[in-house]
């Protein structure tokens, strides 16, 4: 027995001084793995808001949601970033996994690309409603991310606005589920009818104005392009029909899906102050149609928006 003992100490001696010389001659490797494990069972959990505003539940092949908040690649911090905006959360918090060493290189590439290039494009898939007017990531310490939503359209406006479309909607006999091209022609006419151009904006000197938002095109009768699009987009979206928006450096417009294709539709240009009367000149056509008629202000990137390829 006591033989034993000695050999039992003997043997735990040296697995001892095994374990000893594998951390000083892996001293690097096993403080990085000894963080990993801690901060694995350390980490807070995510929280995940239980209300979603103004949700979008449209397929896109641009964009795509996620429920899983504990991203592995840079597709996966995308798909976060989206569901943040799409969901009208106004703040939120993730955490890069473990095992995800360029996880907050990927978040400053997301967070800092030249002017904001992919943030801009899932602006264009969310409801006006949840658009922002900034959004912010502050990195916290070597893995937490904060994600905050200045959002462009306070409360007040979205009743207002909501009130509007429905009063408009109803009165015009316009019904989710049963909308014919004719229905659309009557928003898209009634928006023109209503709204004017806002001539007296100068980009030069002009920081911001109201009239990039739909609730100056609904009530002051006034707006910028931005202004005209989200418009027609809150229509789209009262109905249920899937549409995106997409902006160049001069100009904006919609891109609705309708009768199984999708098609742009210009209401800016459409207004007779801006098109010469001829105010179904940029109304359901192709990217074809669409550059032949006008390839300066209304050129874009094709790559980026998928459902158009």
């Amino acid at each position: 027995m006591k033989r034993t003992r000695i050999l039992l100490s003997i043997l735990i001696i040296l697995i001892m001084s095994m374990i000893g010389y594998y951390v000083l001659t892996h001293y690097d490797e096993t403080i990085k793995y000894t963080s990993k494990l801690i901060k694995k069972y350390t980490r807070k959990s995510v929280q995940i808001p239980e209300t979603s505003y103004n949700h979008r539940t449209f397929s896109f092949k641009t964009v795509s949601e996620t429920d899983d908040f504990s991203p592995k690649n840079i597709e996966d911090i995308k798909k976060i970033y989206y569901t943040v905006l799409n969901n009208g959360w106004e703040s939120f918090t993730f955490y890069c996994d473990v095992e995800y060493e360029n996880c907050l290189e990927d978040v400053r590439t997301i967070a800092n690309s030249d002017k904001d290039e992919y943030i801009s494009l899932i602006n264009n898939y969310v409801s006006p409603y949840n658009s922002y007017k900034k959004y912010n990531t502050l990195i916290i310490g070597d893995d937490e991310i904060n994600l905050t939503v200045d959002k462009l359209y306070t409360n007040d406006e979205i009743e207002r606005l909501n009130n509007y479309v429905s009063t408009f909607l109803e009165k015009n006999n316009i019904r989710k589920g049963n909308v014919s091209k004719n229905d659309i022609e009557k928003i898209h006419d009634h928006l023109i009818n209503i709204i004017s151009y806002d001539k007296e904006f100068n980009k030069e000197t002009d920081k911001e104005t109201e009239s990039n938002k739909a609730s100056s095109a609904i009530f002051n009768k006034k707006a910028l392009c931005s202004g005209y699009t989200d418009a027609f987009s809150i229509f789209l979206d009262k109905l249920n029909i899937p549409n995106f928006k997409i902006n160049t450096e001069e100009h904006e417009w919609n891109v609705i899906y309708f009768n199984k294709k999708w098609t742009h539709i210009d209401v800016t240009w459409d207004d007779d102050e801006i098109n010469k009367n001829n105010n179904r000149n940029f109304f359901m056509i192709t990217t074809k149609d669409l550059f032949s008629k006008d390839k300066k202000d209304h050129l874009f990137n094709e790559e980026l928006f998928l459902e158009l390829k």
